[in-house]
């Protein structure tokens, strides 16, 4: 293995345990991206060659022409799948941290539609009819990956949301094959599961891990 093989390999190994943190964090910000959790694939597929890599370098270490190599690979395989279980547990600390201040956020909103609910003896139909009377226009969400928020009323809710007169979801789906959302329910009556995953309470809110 040549010298920049072996640095270029090195600095990869260490960005396992700070990748996945980063990746939750910018997307999650007003200026971020999904982007780097999209490329998390790719660090799926590393971490998958490393764990193989294992029992194949410790056979290198019986082969004086391969050992140094093998050496190396062992040990940065080791530091690799090592930070990325732990970067997928801070990962996770660090999305849910962001979704927490979220859901913080986000109550000006709900405050807004319950009382056109109670000026009005219904729900507003769309968020559009809080302009400008309680709202001066229909905000973001301040997650440039996951910038709107939808909001949906009427007898189907009812009937798909646990009697719930409205509610506001949020996608925030963390990559490949994965419907993740955020849900507020105002009677806050939220199941342990349902709508695709387990549901997790989040100030007022719930994640829904898909």
């Amino acid at each position: 293995m040549k010298r920049k093989e072996r640095i270029y390999l090195t600095l990869f190994a260490v960005t396992g345990v700070g990748y996945l943190p980063f990746a939750h964090w910018i997307s999650t910000t007003p200026v971020g991206t999904s982007l780097f959790l999209w490329l998390g694939f790719f660090y799926g597929i590393a971490f998958l060659l490393a764990v193989l890599a294992l029992p194949t370098s410790l056979i290198g270490l019986f082969f004086k022409r391969y050992r140094r190599d093998a050496l190396l690979i062992l040990i940065l395989s080791l530091i690799y799948v090592s930070g990325c279980i732990y970067g997928i547990q801070l990962g996770q600390r660090v999305r849910m941290a962001r979704m927490a201040d979220f859901a913080e956020r986000s109550q000006f909103l709900v405050e807004a539609i319950e009382a056109y609910t109670r000026d009005h003896a219904r729900p507003p139909e769309t968020l559009e009819q809080l302009v400008p009377d309680y709202l001066t226009a229909v905000p973001g969400t301040g997650m440039m990956a996951y910038p709107e928020y939808e909001y949906h009323t009427g007898e189907k809710v009812r009937e798909r949301y646990q009697e719930n007169p409205w509610v506001l979801i949020v996608p925030t789906s963390i990559g490949f094959v994965n419907w993740d959302q955020m849900l507020y329910f105002p009677r806050q009556n939220y199941p342990k599961r349902g709508y695709g995953g387990g549901l997790e309470p989040v100030g007022n809110w719930a994640y829904v891990h898909e």
